[in-house]
């Protein structure tokens, strides 16, 4: 069935996965090196260029059937991921390899959380205190991009609540996940996190 009173249509374009370099990161494993990898999301949303109904009151005809002009809207998201690769490997390599993934769908895709988004490595590096939950809250929580009006600072999601993303490479098609909440006290805000809502100084982080 149609929603008439919210007929938008979206469309969704990426770029195939592209290899930026590759270096020695900090706690490289042995026999590794990394590779910062990035893909480009681009959606254009498609709004009616006037509205025929409402969400009380419906129309027997469509939107499309009025012929009325629509309003394009386009975000393009720039996604990097790091991902390790042997320490033999030459840029030739891994580039012909993120082809062939390419080929079969491979992505970046996002997960959004109001809890930092933590993968099994990293609970091992807080169990052997390499590094702390904090932490990773304050290097993944959302800020506002460069640019933005309000650059720098945290942006909260659509029920007021800090949230957090992260960038994953899956060799095939996989979708976004979004797991946040509208229930208020399900999320979690480091000690630095929580000063800044209070009007403490504004720390780095990732964007949305």
């Amino acid at each position: 069935m149609e929603n008439q009173a919210n007929n938008v249509r979206t469309e969704v374009q990426k770029t195939g996965v592209v290899l930026d370099k590759i270096y020695a990161a900090q706690y490289q494993k042995d026999g590794t090196l990394t590779a910062q990898i990035r893909q480009d999301i681009t959606t254009d949303k498609f709004y009616p260029g006037k509205q025929t109904a409402t969400e009380m009151q419906g129309n027997i005809f469509n939107t499309a059937e009025f012929g009325f002009a629509e309003q394009k809207f386009s975000n393009t998201e720039h996604r990097v991921a790091w991902i390790p690769v042997p320490v033999a490997a030459t840029e030739e390599q891994v580039k012909a390899k993120l082809e062939e993934a390419t080929k079969n769908g491979a992505c970046l895709y996002k997960v959004l959380h109001n809890h930092p988004i933590i993968d099994r490595s990293q609970e091992y590096a807080i169990g052997q205190g390499l590094t702390t939950k904090d932490i990773l809250a304050n290097s993944q929580v959302v800020r506002y991009p460069e640019g933005h009006p309000e650059a720098g600072k945290l942006t909260l999601d659509s029920n007021g609540k800090v949230q957090y993303r992260r960038v994953f490479f899956w060799n095939t098609p996989m979708d976004d996940q979004d797991a946040r909440t509208a229930e208020p006290s399900d999320v979690y805000q480091s000690p630095e996190i929580a000063a800044e809502l209070a009007g403490a100084s504004v720390m780095n982080g990732q964007t949305i």
